[in-house]
This record gives C-alpha cells, sequence and structure tokens, in this order.
C-alpha cells in the first residue's frame, strides 16, 4: 500500500474516531449536566449567602447523571471500534480490489485456458494425423497381402510344372517330343499303373 493511501485511510479513521469522541463527550456532558446542574446552582447559592450544603445535596440526581455519563463512555469505545473495523474493511478491500482487479484475474484465467485448449488441440491434430497414416499403411498392407495372395494360387501352377509335381512333366514332356504318346495303363513317368 502506498504511504498516500495509507495517510488517507489513518485520516479517515482518525476522523470517524473523533466524531465518536465528539458524541460520546456531548452524551457523558448531558450526564454531567443533568446529574450536577441542581447541585451548581445550590452551591452558587450557598456562594451568594443562602441555602445549604444540604439542599444542593438533596436536589441532584447522581444516577441519571452517572448513567449518561457511562452511555457517553461506552459511546466513544464503540465508535472507536466500529470507525476501525470499517476503516480496516474498507482499506483491505480496497488494496485488494487494486491487487487482484477481477479483469485482470479473468482474462489471466482465459488466457491460460486458451493456451491449454490449443496445446490440446494440437495434440488431438497430431492425433489424428497419425491414426490416419496407420490407416492407410494398414490398407495398403492389406492389398498387399492381396494382391499375393490372388498372385499365389496361378504361380503355384506354374512352380508345379516347372519342379514335375503338376501334371505335365519332364518326363511326359520328353515324350510328346519323341512322338510316342503314355499309355493307359501308365503313368506319366512310364510305369505300369496297377488298378
Amino acid at each position: 500500500m502506498r504511504l498516500t493511501t495509507s495517510l488517507r485511510w489513518a485520516l479517515y479513521y482518525r476522523g470517524l474516531a473523533l466524531l465518536s469522541f465528539l458524541v460520546g463527550a456531548a452524551v457523558a456532558a448531558a450526564g454531567v449536566w443533568i446529574g450536577l446542574y441542581d447541585v451548581l446552582v445550590a452551591v452558587l447559592d450557598l456562594a451568594s449567602g443562602g441555602g445549604s450544603v444540604s439542599d444542593a445535596l438533596a436536589s441532584s440526581r447522581p444516577i441519571a447523571g452517572g448513567a449518561l455519563v457511562v452511555l457517553g463512555f461506552a459511546i466513544w469505545q464503540l465508535g472507536k471500534t466500529a470507525a476501525f473495523y470499517k476503516t480496516l474493511t474498507q482499506a483491505t478491500e480496497s488494496e485488494m480490489a487494486d491487487r487482484f482487479d477481477t479483469q485482470t484475474v479473468k482474462s489471466e484465467i482465459l488466457a491460460a485456458l486458451d493456451e491449454q485448449l490449443s496445446e490440446l488441440h494440437a495434440d488431438v491434430e497430431t492425433t489424428r494425423r497419425q491414426v490416419s497414416r496407420l490407416n492407410r499403411e494398414d490398407h495398403a498392407d492389406e492389398l498387399v497381402d492381396d494382391a499375393v495372395g490372388a498372385e499365389t494360387p496361378a504361380s503355384g501352377d506354374d512352380r508345379g510344372t516347372a519342379s514335375g509335381t503338376g501334371r505335365g512333366t519332364a518326363s511326359n514332356s520328353d515324350d510328346r517330343r519323341s512322338g510316342e504318346s503314355p499309355t493307359e495303363n501308365e503313368t506319366p513317368s512310364g510305369t505300369p499303373e496297377n488298378r
């Protein structure tokens, strides 16, 4: 808190405390006046040569005057305490309002949330791209597997022919070249077949 602000709040407190003192003092003075006015008049009469001290004491009202004096003191003390509480509360609220302006705090919170959301959005976008790339790779692998699967039976017949395990064998093709055809009971390898 700046010095000028502190001085302003101190003067505000002292003003309220002085006001409570003046009100309390006025009530206490009224109590003294009510309680002792008749005594003062009797004493002045006594000083001028008339009346007696017992008449002065009989005309006093000490209970009413004393009650008003006590009430004046209580007003002063309670007013001073209320002034302190009010000043302290207002000074604290004012300082907190200056330090923690709601718009500033709100904008700082929104800035932090925007930053977090942009990071989250970037993470989601990166994850989406990676999932998309994995899906494309899986699709490409499936296409390659399908192409290999479709190609395998045809190439298996070609391989069987070349190795002699298929229908046409090397000996069968030799027979065709020489012009002889295998007989009904012979297998392509030239051995008679048992039925």
